[in-house]
């Protein structure tokens, strides 16, 4: 019991779901599907482990609105 909940304290943000990625890009949330879907498929063609509807909050910021990773940012002088 309370390894589960360690989990979910320690991963409960770090996946979006169709809807909170709805809401985080203000977009509807079947587009939101279709962007989970399509950057998915970019994971798994680099080898990546995805799970479907679900997607990493980093990798989709990176890819939408092209904000760098916070250690990418503080090494690029970003900061």
């Amino acid at each position: 019991m309370k390894l589960e909940n360690y989990e979910i304290k320690r991963y409960g943000s770090a996946f979006l779901t169709a809807p909170e990625a709805a809401r985080l890009l203000h977009i509807s949330t079947s587009h939101a599907y279709k962007v989970i879907h399509r950057l998915n498929q970019e994971l798994k063609s680099q080898g990546f482990l995805t799970i479907a509807g679900r997607i990493s909050q980093q990798y989709l910021l990176q890819r939408t609105i092209g904000k760098a990773p916070e250690k990418e940012a503080k090494q690029d002088g970003c900061l």
